[in-house]
Protein backbone atom coordinates (compact mmCIF):
# COMPACT_ATOMS: atom_id res chain seq x y z
CA UNK A 1 0.00 0.00 0.00
CA UNK A 2 1.11 3.30 -0.73
CA UNK A 3 0.54 6.16 1.72
CA UNK A 4 -2.47 7.53 -0.21
CA UNK A 5 -4.34 4.26 -0.09
CA UNK A 6 -3.45 2.75 -3.34
CA UNK A 7 -1.73 -0.58 -3.58
CA UNK A 8 1.13 -0.73 -6.25
CA UNK A 9 2.27 -3.96 -7.02
CA UNK A 10 4.77 -5.81 -9.81
CA UNK A 11 6.86 -4.08 -12.34
CA UNK A 12 6.16 -1.94 -15.08
CA UNK A 13 4.75 -3.23 -18.45
CA UNK A 14 7.28 -3.78 -21.02
CA UNK A 15 5.32 -1.47 -23.70
CA UNK A 16 5.28 1.48 -21.23
CA UNK A 17 6.82 3.46 -23.48
CA UNK A 18 4.71 2.28 -26.38
CA UNK A 19 1.50 3.61 -24.61
CA UNK A 20 3.55 6.92 -22.93
CA UNK A 21 0.13 9.38 -22.56
CA UNK A 22 -0.17 12.34 -25.10
CA UNK A 23 -0.77 14.39 -22.08
CA UNK A 24 2.34 14.43 -21.14
CA UNK A 25 2.85 17.53 -23.47
CA UNK A 26 1.01 19.52 -21.00
CA UNK A 27 2.95 18.92 -17.65
CA UNK A 28 0.65 21.76 -15.97
CA UNK A 29 -2.23 19.34 -16.18
CA UNK A 30 -2.30 15.72 -16.71
CA UNK A 31 -5.23 13.47 -16.73
CA UNK A 32 -6.56 11.12 -14.31
CA UNK A 33 -9.72 8.92 -14.91
CA UNK A 34 -11.55 7.57 -11.42
CA UNK A 35 -14.41 5.14 -10.85
CA UNK A 36 -16.52 4.22 -7.83
CA UNK A 37 -16.34 0.37 -8.46
CA UNK A 38 -16.90 -3.06 -7.68
CA UNK A 39 -19.25 -4.70 -9.79
CA UNK A 40 -16.91 -7.26 -12.01
CA UNK A 41 -19.54 -7.53 -14.77
CA UNK A 42 -19.32 -3.75 -15.15
CA UNK A 43 -16.24 -3.09 -14.50
CA UNK A 44 -14.63 -5.60 -17.15
CA UNK A 45 -16.30 -3.58 -20.13
CA UNK A 46 -14.98 -0.44 -18.86
CA UNK A 47 -11.72 -1.90 -17.93
CA UNK A 48 -11.19 -2.59 -22.33
CA UNK A 49 -12.02 1.19 -22.61
CA UNK A 50 -9.42 2.32 -20.30
CA UNK A 51 -6.46 0.78 -21.83
CA UNK A 52 -7.62 1.76 -25.16
CA UNK A 53 -7.16 5.13 -23.90
CA UNK A 54 -3.64 5.16 -22.82
CA UNK A 55 -2.62 7.47 -24.90
CA UNK A 56 -4.29 10.46 -22.98
CA UNK A 57 -5.18 9.25 -19.70
CA UNK A 58 -1.62 9.41 -17.36
CA UNK A 59 -3.63 6.67 -14.91
CA UNK A 60 -6.73 5.15 -13.69
CA UNK A 61 -7.65 4.56 -10.01
CA UNK A 62 -10.64 2.46 -8.81
CA UNK A 63 -12.28 3.59 -5.53
CA UNK A 64 -13.39 0.43 -3.95
CA UNK A 65 -16.75 0.77 -3.42
CA UNK A 66 -17.66 -2.57 -2.86
CA UNK A 67 -17.90 -5.05 0.25
CA UNK A 68 -17.93 -8.05 -2.27
CA UNK A 69 -15.03 -10.26 -1.83
CA UNK A 70 -15.29 -11.86 -5.44
CA UNK A 71 -15.40 -7.89 -6.81
CA UNK A 72 -12.78 -7.03 -5.33
CA UNK A 73 -10.53 -9.87 -6.03
CA UNK A 74 -11.34 -8.86 -9.22
CA UNK A 75 -10.25 -4.92 -8.67
CA UNK A 76 -7.04 -6.39 -6.77
CA UNK A 77 -5.84 -8.60 -10.19
CA UNK A 78 -6.61 -5.72 -12.66
CA UNK A 79 -3.87 -3.66 -10.37
CA UNK A 80 -1.82 -6.52 -10.90
CA UNK A 81 -1.83 -7.08 -14.16
CA UNK A 82 -1.75 -3.41 -15.26
CA UNK A 83 0.40 -1.63 -12.27
CA UNK A 84 1.80 1.24 -13.96
CA UNK A 85 -1.79 2.40 -15.26
CA UNK A 86 -4.49 0.83 -12.34
CA UNK A 87 -4.28 2.35 -9.12
CA UNK A 88 -6.21 0.14 -6.76
CA UNK A 89 -7.82 3.13 -4.13
CA UNK A 90 -9.35 2.37 -0.82
CA UNK A 91 -10.73 4.50 1.70
CA UNK A 92 -11.97 4.00 5.27
CA UNK A 93 -15.24 3.24 6.31
CA UNK A 94 -17.75 2.06 8.94
CA UNK A 95 -19.81 -1.18 8.71
CA UNK A 96 -22.95 0.74 9.92
CA UNK A 97 -22.32 3.02 7.22
CA UNK A 98 -23.91 2.38 3.55
CA UNK A 99 -21.24 1.72 1.47
CA UNK A 100 -22.02 4.82 -1.29
CA UNK A 101 -20.78 7.42 0.82
CA UNK A 102 -17.58 6.96 0.83
CA UNK A 103 -17.65 8.58 -2.40
CA UNK A 104 -17.44 12.06 -1.73
CA UNK A 105 -13.74 11.07 0.64
CA UNK A 106 -12.64 9.57 -2.80
CA UNK A 107 -13.64 12.84 -4.71
CA UNK A 108 -12.52 15.20 -2.12
CA UNK A 109 -9.08 13.53 -2.01
CA UNK A 110 -8.83 14.38 -5.77
CA UNK A 111 -6.98 17.99 -5.95
CA UNK A 112 -4.31 18.25 -7.17
CA UNK A 113 -3.67 21.68 -9.09
CA UNK A 114 -1.43 19.86 -11.82
CA UNK A 115 -4.29 17.17 -12.85
CA UNK A 116 -7.93 16.90 -14.49
CA UNK A 117 -9.88 14.29 -13.22
CA UNK A 118 -12.53 12.46 -15.38
CA UNK A 119 -14.85 10.17 -13.21
CA UNK A 120 -16.99 7.77 -14.88
CA UNK A 121 -19.44 5.21 -13.44
CA UNK A 122 -18.58 1.74 -13.10
CA UNK A 123 -21.57 0.62 -16.08
CA UNK A 124 -20.24 3.48 -18.45
CA UNK A 125 -20.72 0.04 -20.46
CA UNK A 126 -19.56 2.17 -24.04
CA UNK A 127 -17.27 5.29 -24.74
CA UNK A 128 -16.86 6.42 -28.02
CA UNK A 129 -13.88 7.03 -30.40
CA UNK A 130 -12.49 10.62 -29.10
CA UNK A 131 -14.59 10.74 -25.97
CA UNK A 132 -11.93 11.01 -23.22
CA UNK A 133 -9.64 12.99 -25.60
CA UNK A 134 -13.00 15.44 -26.58
CA UNK A 135 -13.82 15.89 -22.48
CA UNK A 136 -10.08 16.61 -21.46
CA UNK A 137 -9.34 19.10 -24.16
CA UNK A 138 -12.87 20.76 -23.43
CA UNK A 139 -11.49 21.08 -19.89
CA UNK A 140 -8.41 22.34 -20.49
CA UNK A 141 -9.65 25.06 -22.74
CA UNK A 142 -12.51 26.42 -20.84
CA UNK A 143 -11.66 26.65 -17.05
CA UNK A 144 -14.78 28.76 -16.11
CA UNK A 145 -17.52 25.79 -15.69
CA UNK A 146 -16.98 23.57 -12.90
CA UNK A 147 -17.64 20.55 -14.18
CA UNK A 148 -17.27 19.52 -17.81
CA UNK A 149 -20.29 16.89 -18.26
CA UNK A 150 -20.35 14.08 -20.69
CA UNK A 151 -23.06 13.89 -23.75
CA UNK A 152 -24.32 10.43 -21.73
CA UNK A 153 -26.74 8.00 -23.26
CA UNK A 154 -29.14 7.02 -20.69
CA UNK A 155 -29.09 10.34 -18.64
CA UNK A 156 -32.28 11.68 -18.51
CA UNK A 157 -31.25 15.15 -19.55
CA UNK A 158 -29.64 14.34 -21.97
CA UNK A 159 -31.88 11.99 -23.64
CA UNK A 160 -34.53 14.81 -23.27
CA UNK A 161 -32.57 17.07 -25.63
CA UNK A 162 -31.86 13.86 -28.30
CA UNK A 163 -35.82 13.33 -28.18
CA UNK A 164 -35.88 17.52 -28.65
CA UNK A 165 -33.68 16.79 -31.75
CA UNK A 166 -36.09 14.28 -32.61
CA UNK A 167 -33.66 11.37 -32.75
CA UNK A 168 -36.35 9.67 -30.24
CA UNK A 169 -39.97 8.91 -30.88
CA UNK A 170 -42.31 10.18 -28.41
CA UNK A 171 -44.45 7.60 -28.23
CA UNK A 172 -42.25 5.72 -26.24
CA UNK A 173 -42.61 8.17 -23.56
CA UNK A 174 -41.92 12.16 -23.34
CA UNK A 175 -38.81 12.85 -21.56
CA UNK A 176 -38.94 15.78 -19.53
CA UNK A 177 -35.93 18.05 -18.70
CA UNK A 178 -35.14 16.67 -15.19
CA UNK A 179 -32.79 14.29 -13.76
CA UNK A 180 -34.98 11.50 -12.40
CA UNK A 181 -37.92 11.60 -14.72
CA UNK A 182 -40.09 9.21 -14.82
CA UNK A 183 -39.54 7.55 -18.02
CA UNK A 184 -35.71 8.73 -18.59
CA UNK A 185 -34.19 7.77 -15.54
CA UNK A 186 -36.97 5.33 -13.95
CA UNK A 187 -38.61 3.08 -16.94
CA UNK A 188 -36.99 0.32 -17.53
CA UNK A 189 -39.03 -0.43 -20.55
CA UNK A 190 -37.71 3.08 -21.96
CA UNK A 191 -34.25 2.08 -21.01
CA UNK A 192 -34.59 -1.04 -23.31
CA UNK A 193 -35.84 0.80 -26.27
CA UNK A 194 -32.96 3.15 -25.77
CA UNK A 195 -30.12 1.21 -25.97
CA UNK A 196 -31.36 -1.23 -28.45
CA UNK A 197 -31.48 2.43 -30.39
CA UNK A 198 -27.55 3.51 -29.63
CA UNK A 199 -26.38 -0.17 -30.19
CA UNK A 200 -27.69 0.12 -33.39
CA UNK A 201 -26.44 3.68 -34.01
CA UNK A 202 -23.15 1.84 -32.83
CA UNK A 203 -23.12 -1.45 -34.79
CA UNK A 204 -23.73 0.66 -37.90
CA UNK A 205 -21.40 3.45 -37.44
CA UNK A 206 -23.64 6.43 -36.61
CA UNK A 207 -22.49 7.41 -32.77
CA UNK A 208 -21.16 10.88 -34.52
CA UNK A 209 -25.12 11.21 -35.24
CA UNK A 210 -25.19 12.32 -31.69
CA UNK A 211 -22.25 15.06 -31.29
CA UNK A 212 -24.73 17.71 -33.73
CA UNK A 213 -27.66 17.75 -30.64
CA UNK A 214 -28.21 21.00 -28.98
CA UNK A 215 -27.82 21.05 -25.70
CA UNK A 216 -29.88 23.92 -24.02
CA UNK A 217 -28.85 22.98 -20.14
CA UNK A 218 -28.55 25.82 -18.28
CA UNK A 219 -25.79 23.91 -15.91
CA UNK A 220 -27.49 25.26 -13.00
CA UNK A 221 -29.85 22.36 -12.57
CA UNK A 222 -29.33 18.15 -10.88
CA UNK A 223 -27.60 16.12 -13.21
CA UNK A 224 -26.91 12.55 -12.96
CA UNK A 225 -22.89 12.72 -12.48
CA UNK A 226 -22.53 9.69 -14.46
CA UNK A 227 -19.06 11.11 -16.53
CA UNK A 228 -17.91 14.78 -15.01
CA UNK A 229 -14.65 16.61 -15.37
CA UNK A 230 -12.93 18.88 -12.88
CA UNK A 231 -9.74 20.53 -12.58
CA UNK A 232 -8.02 19.12 -8.70
CA UNK A 233 -7.30 22.88 -8.17
CA UNK A 234 -11.27 23.79 -7.69
CA UNK A 235 -11.99 21.34 -5.56
CA UNK A 236 -9.09 21.72 -3.39
CA UNK A 237 -10.90 25.14 -3.25
CA UNK A 238 -13.96 23.90 -1.52
CA UNK A 239 -14.62 23.99 1.93
CA UNK A 240 -16.59 21.13 2.04
CA UNK A 241 -14.10 18.78 0.61
CA UNK A 242 -13.37 18.05 4.38
CA UNK A 243 -17.02 16.72 5.62
CA UNK A 244 -17.86 13.31 4.84
CA UNK A 245 -21.83 13.93 4.56
CA UNK A 246 -21.61 15.60 1.31
CA UNK A 247 -24.10 14.25 -1.08
CA UNK A 248 -21.90 14.67 -4.23
CA UNK A 249 -24.42 14.85 -7.25
CA UNK A 250 -26.91 17.44 -5.62
CA UNK A 251 -23.70 19.50 -4.42
CA UNK A 252 -21.33 19.25 -7.45
CA UNK A 253 -24.56 20.09 -9.97
CA UNK A 254 -26.35 22.53 -8.17
CA UNK A 255 -25.33 24.22 -5.19
CA UNK A 256 -21.61 24.66 -6.46
CA UNK A 257 -22.05 25.71 -9.89
CA UNK A 258 -24.61 28.20 -8.41
CA UNK A 259 -23.10 29.20 -5.30
CA UNK A 260 -19.79 30.36 -7.66
CA UNK A 261 -21.42 31.19 -10.41
CA UNK A 262 -19.94 28.38 -12.84
CA UNK A 263 -22.27 26.50 -14.20
CA UNK A 264 -21.99 23.22 -15.71
CA UNK A 265 -21.53 22.20 -19.44
CA UNK A 266 -22.20 19.38 -21.49
CA UNK A 267 -19.62 18.43 -23.99
CA UNK A 268 -21.02 17.12 -27.42
CA UNK A 269 -18.09 15.12 -28.69
CA UNK A 270 -17.54 13.06 -25.12
CA UNK A 271 -19.96 10.21 -25.82
CA UNK A 272 -20.39 7.49 -23.27
CA UNK A 273 -22.74 4.94 -22.74
CA UNK A 274 -24.63 4.38 -19.43
CA UNK A 275 -25.98 1.39 -18.67
CA UNK A 276 -28.71 1.71 -15.97
CA UNK A 277 -29.84 3.26 -12.85
CA UNK A 278 -31.06 1.22 -9.76
CA UNK A 279 -35.15 1.84 -10.76
CA UNK A 280 -33.82 0.68 -14.63
CA UNK A 281 -31.37 -2.23 -13.65
CA UNK A 282 -33.82 -5.46 -12.48
CA UNK A 283 -35.99 -4.31 -15.62
CA UNK A 284 -33.05 -4.13 -17.86
CA UNK A 285 -31.01 -7.12 -17.12
CA UNK A 286 -34.09 -9.86 -16.54
CA UNK A 287 -35.80 -9.01 -20.11
CA UNK A 288 -32.96 -7.92 -22.05
CA UNK A 289 -29.55 -9.60 -20.80
CA UNK A 290 -28.38 -9.27 -24.77
CA UNK A 291 -28.08 -5.61 -24.02
CA UNK A 292 -24.96 -5.90 -21.58
CA UNK A 293 -23.30 -8.60 -24.14
CA UNK A 294 -23.30 -6.32 -27.05
CA UNK A 295 -21.84 -4.02 -25.39
CA UNK A 296 -19.21 -6.16 -23.81
CA UNK A 297 -18.39 -7.65 -27.42
CA UNK A 298 -17.81 -3.73 -28.66
CA UNK A 299 -15.41 -3.17 -26.03
CA UNK A 300 -13.62 -5.82 -27.09
CA UNK A 301 -13.60 -4.66 -31.05
CA UNK A 302 -11.12 -1.74 -31.89
CA UNK A 303 -14.04 -1.41 -35.26
CA UNK A 304 -17.81 -1.69 -33.63
CA UNK A 305 -18.88 -1.95 -37.04
CA UNK A 306 -16.87 -5.23 -37.70
CA UNK A 307 -17.88 -6.97 -34.65
CA UNK A 308 -19.79 -10.30 -35.29
CA UNK A 309 -22.66 -11.42 -32.61
CA UNK A 310 -22.31 -14.31 -30.58
CA UNK A 311 -21.74 -17.63 -31.15
CA UNK A 312 -24.96 -19.36 -31.78
CA UNK A 313 -24.93 -21.55 -28.53
CA UNK A 314 -25.04 -18.20 -26.55
CA UNK A 315 -27.65 -16.47 -28.27
CA UNK A 316 -29.83 -19.50 -27.45
CA UNK A 317 -29.01 -18.46 -23.97
CA UNK A 318 -29.67 -15.40 -23.90
CA UNK A 319 -32.89 -16.00 -25.39
CA UNK A 320 -33.97 -18.61 -23.07
CA UNK A 321 -32.71 -15.87 -20.21
CA UNK A 322 -34.61 -13.21 -21.65
CA UNK A 323 -38.07 -15.45 -21.69
CA UNK A 324 -37.24 -16.43 -18.27
CA UNK A 325 -36.86 -12.83 -16.84
CA UNK A 326 -40.26 -11.76 -18.33
CA UNK A 327 -41.66 -14.57 -17.22
CA UNK A 328 -40.49 -13.83 -13.62
CA UNK A 329 -40.96 -10.04 -14.08
CA UNK A 330 -44.65 -10.17 -15.21
CA UNK A 331 -45.37 -12.91 -12.00
CA UNK A 332 -43.25 -10.08 -9.66
CA UNK A 333 -45.20 -7.49 -10.84
CA UNK A 334 -48.66 -9.31 -10.86
CA UNK A 335 -47.46 -9.97 -7.15
CA UNK A 336 -47.06 -6.28 -6.15
CA UNK A 337 -50.51 -5.52 -7.89
CA UNK A 338 -52.40 -8.45 -5.57
CA UNK A 339 -49.83 -7.21 -2.12
CA UNK A 340 -50.76 -3.90 -2.95
CA UNK A 341 -54.43 -4.63 -2.95
CA UNK A 342 -54.99 -6.60 -0.43
CA UNK A 343 -52.86 -4.07 2.14
CA UNK A 344 -56.04 -1.03 0.60
CA UNK A 345 -58.64 -3.78 1.20
CA UNK A 346 -57.42 -4.36 4.89
CA UNK A 347 -56.79 -0.65 5.20
CA UNK A 348 -60.76 -0.01 4.47
CA UNK A 349 -62.11 -3.11 6.53
CA UNK A 350 -60.66 -1.49 9.51
CA UNK A 351 -61.69 1.68 8.80
CA UNK A 352 -64.92 0.33 8.38
CA UNK A 353 -64.75 -1.43 11.38
CA UNK A 354 -63.80 1.84 13.41
CA UNK A 355 -66.68 3.74 12.10
CA UNK A 356 -68.71 1.31 13.68
CA UNK A 357 -67.58 1.26 17.10
CA UNK A 358 -67.60 5.03 16.79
Amino acid sequence: MTNDGSRREGSSLGDAAATAPENARHPQRRLVTVTPAGRRRYVEILANYLLRNRHVIREHHWWVNTRNPEDVAYLLRLGDRYPDFFRIVIAPYSEREPIDHAIWRFMAACDSPDTVYLRLDDDICYVAEGAVEAIYRQRLADPHPFLILGNIVNNAICTHFYQQAGLLPRHWGEVLEECMDQVGWNDGGFTVRLHRWFLDLIATGRVDTLRSVPFAYDGRRRFSINAICWNGDDMAALPERHRTDVDEEPFLTVEVPNRLDRPNVICPGAIFGHFAYWPQRPFVEAVAPEILDRYRRFSGSPNATQCHGSPLRDEILLSAKSAAGRVRWKWHRNTSKLKRFLARSRSQVATALRGRAA
